[in-house]
């Protein structure tokens, strides 16, 4: 006698965690990090209203020292079309910039008497420059654009003795003229501005730290610019020029005597001469300077 006997089912426990499904939850990951990375990393999105946007584009850097530190990322009409709203990222390193009291404007080749700036806006991209508000400013988002370009951005620098010189006029003196000192430059010119009373110019500059103790009571200072041209009839005729930097860009000398007199404060007073007598060319004074910053000669 013979029993069929009755097959059992037999339960096979499969994994829950199927090794397929690793490589799409690595790529959500991977994609998941790189957002957050790329959206952590961006800075506060701000708006400029421009009166005219000529030769500005979407991408087009905003530039602060020289470092890129944004770029715009969208160019509209107002509501009103009376003006133009420049929308732009800035990076995250760089929101401190975005304060209340920050100045922008285009930057566009500028050839003058004055100054020659811009010029690699001919070839490149224009780009926004930036200037930025008080350290102590509020954050903000809405800016409008300085309709006239700065003449120049002269900060003075740490530690540098700040002199005031007196002329009866300008001249060729503009912010940025240097200072020289055996035609070394030490110092530069950061503002011209008219006596309270119009009777003269003031022209506000900057000695370099290290060059400070080189100004004393008894410094002379002259406007060492261009080329002077003296003609007798007998002599004939002599042309006089302290350095070719100051025939083609400006400049103002100083010398000091060998009795030096007292250091002073900052904000001293100055006359500048025309033109020194030759005396001065024989001052030898040894006044000792402070050490050059290895990393900035």
């Amino acid at each position: 006698m013979t029993t069929d006997t009755v097959p059992t089912a037999r339960l096979v426990r499969r994994p829950r965690f199927n090794p397929a499904w690793l490589a799409p939850i690595i790529v959500l990951v991977v994609v998941a990090l790189v957002a957050w990375q790329g959206y952590s990393q961006r800075g506060p999105r701000i708006a400029i209203r421009f009166d005219d946007a000529a030769g500005l584009r979407v991408g087009d850097a905003i530039v602060y020292r020289g470092v890129q530190v944004g770029a715009v990322t969208r160019i509209a009409l107002d509501q009103t079309s009376e003006s133009v709203r420049v929308t732009a990222e800035l990076n995250a390193d760089a929101a401190r910039l975005a304060v209340e009291g920050a100045q922008f404007w285009i930057v566009r080749p500028e050839v003058s008497l004055e100054r020659i700036a811009g010029l690699e806006t001919l070839v490149g991209p224009h780009y926004i420059q930036l200037r930025p508000g008080p350290e102590d400013a509020a954050p903000a988002s809405q800016f409008i654009a300085r309709t006239d370009v700065p003449r120049s951005i002269i900060e003075v620098p740490s530690g540098a003795r700040v002199i005031t010189l007196r002329a009866p006029r300008l001249g060729p003196v503009a912010r940025g003229t240097p200072i020289t000192y055996r035609d070394i430059p030490v110092g530069r010119v950061y503002n011209t501005a008219l006596a309270p009373d119009a009777d003269a110019v003031l022209i506000s500059a900057a000695i370099d730290a290290r060059y400070a103790p080189l100004v004393r009571e008894r410094t002379r200072f002259w406007n060492a610019s261009g080329i002077q041209a003296d003609f007798g009839f007998f002599a004939g005729l002599s042309l006089r020029a302290d350095s070719l930097q100051s025939v083609i860009n400006g400049a103002i000398a100083m010398a000091t005597p060998d009795r030096t007199g007292a250091e002073i404060n900052d904000n001293h007073l100055f006359d500048l001469e025309s033109e020194p007598p030759e005396s001065w060319a024989r001052w030898e004074p040894a006044i000792p300077i402070a050490d050059a910053d290895p990393h900035n000669p």
